[in-house]
């Protein structure tokens, strides 16, 4: 089941953070595709939840749109990227 949210945290150097979902349940994203940009907070993501040992986790987590620019909000660009 593809859920969606946005990022509420998100550590570079750690690649971890958190997603709240639309849900209001926090999901944990742990890596990220070394391809595309790190997320960013504010970023609209879809997501695969996952029972986790540690609570939940978002797992296949993809760009669905960009964070608040002075413009509003921007779509996403033509093939969303994956944050693995």
């Amino acid at each position: 089941m593809i859920k969606t949210g946005r990022i509420e945290f998100y550590d570079r150097p750690t690649a971890r953070g958190l997603i709240v979902g639309d849900d209001q349940d926090l999901y944990v994203i742990r890596g990220r595709d070394g391809r595309g940009a790190a997320p960013r907070v504010g970023e609209g993501v879809s997501f695969e939840p996952q029972a986790g040992t540690d609570g939940k986790r978002a797992t296949e987590v993809r760009l669905v749109s960009r964070g608040l620019s002075p413009l509003g909000r921007e779509a996403a660009p033509v093939g969303v990227r994956p944050l693995r």
